[in-house]
């Protein structure tokens, strides 16, 4: 599920293509190509913000692939007064660029290393502090994975925010995992199947594990392999595991 950036494998003698994810600018978009070893910049031609477009000096191609993908800058756009009003537009834009840019981070679209899109299920974490359980600094911990949890099915929300769920495990988790677990079959997934999603906007305690979902989710469809299959939130829930 990527936010941040789109492939193409076909349709490479054209020179247009949709921008379908979301921007602040669309200046912030740019294109790369993938020749089977190496990615490279391809020169923009022009960009059209109502369209969602981007236009390329040159068809790709010489390229196996494409990817069209965003680059929101972390300079802080907007800066609130005290005493000001706050209008819907700022308030966007805020909060907007922030969540940008950590899909950015989260998904890596700008890398020059073939494959690499959403993070997937994140490892077990490393050597603790000596909390008298873990192993103390500098050593291996001889400790297991004793507790597992997995949450009920969750609706994917209808406006981006934290999906939050206590797992019960008396501890942070080593290791925990969302997905979205398929209900009714689409984009090539029969039911049952599971999507991992990446996990880098997210967070968990002693007593809860919390992910930043978005309304609008995007699958690589299971059966043709390319991305830009929109799916419908009713037919998915979001399933958090947890281990301890």
């Amino acid at each position: 599920m990527a936010n941040s950036y789109i492939e193409y494998t076909s349709g490479l003698t054209a020179t247009t293509y949709d921008v379908p994810f979301n921007f602040l600018s669309i200046d912030n978009v740019n294109v790369k190509g993938y020749n089977g070893t190496t990615w490279s910049d391809l020169t923009v031609a022009s960009r059209n913000a109502s369209a969602k477009t981007i236009t390329l000096s040159g068809a790709p191609s010489a390229y196996q692939k494409i990817r069209v993908w965003r680059n929101t800058g972390s300079t802080q756009l907007v800066d609130f007064q005290n005493g000001s009003r706050l209008s819907e537009s700022d308030l966007d834009t805020a909060y907007q660029q922030g969540l940008f840019v950590a899909q950015e981070v989260s998904e890596n679209a700008s890398t020059n290393i073939e494959g690499i899109g959403p993070q997937g299920i994140q490892g077990i974490q490393g050597v603790a502090g000596n909390d008298g359980a873990d192993g103390v600094d500098g050593t291996s911990s001889t400790v297991a994975l004793s507790e597992s949890f997995e949450s009920s099915e969750i609706a994917i929300p209808s406006s981006n925010g934290f999906v939050t769920t206590t797992h019960g495990l008396g501890s942070i988790p080593k290791l925990y995992s969302v997905c979205l677990r398929c209900k009714t079959a689409e984009a090539g997934y029969a039911v049952g199947d599971e999507v991992n999603l990446g996990i880098v906007n997210s967070y968990r305690t002693s007593t809860e594990v919390s992910f930043l979902a978005t309304s609008t989710v995007t699958l690589y469809n299971k059966t043709t392999g390319v991305y830009g299959d929109t799916i419908t939130n009713s037919n998915w829930k979001i399933v958090f595991r947890a281990f301890a």
